[in-house]
């Protein structure tokens, strides 16, 4: 018997020989998405409202089975590389490869959004609890399944669609014991639903999932290899993952297309331990090889929930995002809004400043004293980034007086005479529904108008001329777009978006452009380095060739060099036997002539 060593991150299975059997149970619910979907009645309005949230997609799950015998073998080949680059992400050693399991694996599979959440207990007045469970204690799981299975077609439409959202959480989710208590966040969070949309479900999950996944195998060997154990949690994400990274799952169950790709996977057959094995004895077979790691489509690119977790996993790979902790009720405002809401607030009435207009807490008079020298510093910013941006698109010699950012804090508000639709008295500027902006950037204005309105009408400056040279810049950044030079200068257009988001323009249809032309000059760096290698692989493998070439002439070379001194040590050899003789028949001839 192979003896394996406590830690997983020193040993890994490398052979079959190595791989054990053990009876594993695992404990997770992902089915109940069927009996909700069963419970709520397809096409009554229970079953859209259920569908209009984030969850809804749970509905069409397909694949429920559990397959344990797959997990339990995928789990012995995990291991923790030197030095450690990833936290909380598992990797795993098949066939020679290293493969990654993360929260991007989760979030692309499972479509949850991941994000810092910050949620305190006891700020909302929650009413659900009572209405629904009828008791002041705190709720339990079977407490839960008790209202959903016995009293679901009593409640309200939307109080029905809470109780279904718990489910799907604690008991489809986090595949809590029946004992246990539902946990007291969601019961208030689930009181706006439009908070529960918005929630970083993936990084609430993951955290619990991890938890359980991580070093599972190392554990149960230190005991006793073959003994049998139970892990509990979203492990259904699990192997959706090993399917979706190992293509030998398609000989078990089809994948169709969808968003995300937990639903996209059909039913598929019960794999036992020996169905299980050639997911990693296969592993280096031509065609069978995993995928080291998951990469988004262009369509899941364009979604919401991994747009979110990008800039998510982005701020976290560069260390401004703690580590998750315990959530608390309310999100700070970001630096973004509260720039805003103070340029607001400044313009409006500079002498006044804030108001308050209720009892104040420990916590907002801290950001008030922290709020002052931040907006501070950021409009500082602001105002030297808008300046750049003038001074880059406006010539220094034109005649016209341009509005400098000291317009944006001035007291006083020119007042300007605008005639609708006629050219001013600068020869290169076109009124376009009270803006008077170049005559190149005029077809660009009164296209976004007529899609997307005026988007300055919300702006936080009062100057006409501001605002008219705001909105130059965002046709620039269309412009650029729109001949292909934003491909090469992202960087550029981005600053650009900034000003016009940092003044309050409408500008999040761009965005949404500007997302896409990342999503794709990633893709296409991608393809180049995929081509690149190819080419160095070609180059080595020919390299390699003329090399086993070279060692096979010179194997043969040295053949015939040792085959060559062999006949000449025989003839070395025969040589001196005769030697040996003729010397031996003249002593004997010589002693006889003696006689």
């Amino acid at each position: 018997m192979v003896k394996r060593k406590k830690d997983a991150s020193n040993s890994y299975p490398l052979t079959k020989e190595e791989l054990y059997y053990a009876d594993v149970k695992i404990r997770y619910h992902i089915a109940v998405a069927t009996v909700i979907r069963a419970r709520l009645g397809p096409g009554f309005v229970r079953s859209e409202l259920f569908r209009g949230t984030c969850f809804g997609h749970w509905l069409d799950v397909q694949s429920t089975s559990t397959d344990s015998a797959l997990v339990h073998l995928m789990l012995q080949t995990e291991y923790t590389p030197t030095p450690v680059m990833h936290q909380n992400t598992l990797f795993f050693r098949v066939g020679g490869q290293e493969l990654r399991f993360g929260p991007q694996e989760f979030c692309l599979i499972t479509g949850m959004r991941f994000g810092p959440h910050h949620w305190e207990y006891g700020r909302v007045d929650s009413t659900f609890r009572e209405r629904v469970f009828g008791h002041a204690g705190r709720p339990k799981v079977r407490d839960l399944k008790n209202v959903f299975h016995h009293s679901l077609d009593e409640l309200s439409d939307l109080d029905a669609v809470r109780i279904c959202l718990l489910m799907m959480v604690e008991v489809g989710f986090m595949a809590k014991d029946t004992r246990l208590m539902v946990d007291l966040i969601l019961l208030e969070l689930v009181e706006d639903l439009d908070s529960w949309n918005t929630f970083p479900w993936g990084s609430y999950v993951w955290k619990v999932l991890y938890k359980h996944l991580h070093n599972a195998g190392a554990k149960r060997s230190a005991r006793c290899r073959n003994t049998p154990y139970t892990i509990s949690g979203f492990i259904w994400a699990f192997k959706i993952w090993i399917f979706e990274v190992f293509p030998y799952a398609k000989t078990f169950a089809i994948k169709h297309d969808g968003i995300p790709r937990a639903i996209g996977w059909g039913k598929n057959k019960c794999i036992s331990w020996k169905l299980a094995l050639p997911f990693v004895t296969k592993a280096t077979v031509p065609g069978f090889e995993p995928l080291p790691m998951l990469t988004p489509t262009p369509e899941e690119c364009a979604t919401d929930w991994w747009r979110a977790s990008c800039q998510f996993f982005d701020n976290y790979a560069n260390g401004s995002l703690p580590l998750l902790k315990k959530p608390r009720l309310s999100s700070p405002p970001q630096l973004s809004v509260m720039v805003r809401d103070q340029l607001a607030e400044d313009i409006a009435d500079p002498t006044t400043g804030h108001q308050s207009t209720g009892p104040r807490t420990n916590m907002e008079k801290t950001m008030d004293k922290l709020q002052k020298p931040l907006v501070m510093t950021r409009c500082m910013s602001l105002e030297e980034r808008v300046d750049e941006l003038l001074k880059a698109r406006r010539p220094h010699c034109q005649k016209t007086e341009m509005p400098t950012t000291s317009d944006l804090f001035g007291p006083s508000d020119h007042a300007e005479t605008i005639n609708e639709g006629r050219v001013s008295c600068q020869s290169d500027m076109i009124c376009v529904q009270g803006y008077n902006v170049k005559q190149s950037f005029a077809p660009i204005l009164e296209s976004i108008f007529k899609k997307h309105g005026d988007i300055a009408a919300d702006c936080l400056f009062k100057p006409a001329s501001m605002r008219s040279s705001i909105l130059e810049i965002v046709c620039e950044a269309v412009s650029r777009i729109q001949t292909n030079d934003g491909i090469h200068k992202i960087e550029e257009i981005e600053q650009q978006v900034l000003v016009a988001e940092a003044a309050n323009i409408n500008v999040s249809w761009l965005r949404v452009h500007l997302d896409t032309i990342r999503a794709n000059r990633k893709c296409s760096l991608l393809m180049e380095m995929k081509a690149n290698t190819s080419l160095v692989k070609k180059a080595a493998l020919m390299d390699l060739r003329e090399s086993c070439v070279e060692l096979m002439a010179a194997q043969e070379r040295f053949e015939k060099a040792e085959k060559c001194v062999r006949v000449l040590n025989l003839v070395e050899n025969n040589l001196n036997d005769n030697i040996l003789e003729s010397k031996s028949s003249r002593d004997s001839r010589a002693r006889q002539l003696d006689l």
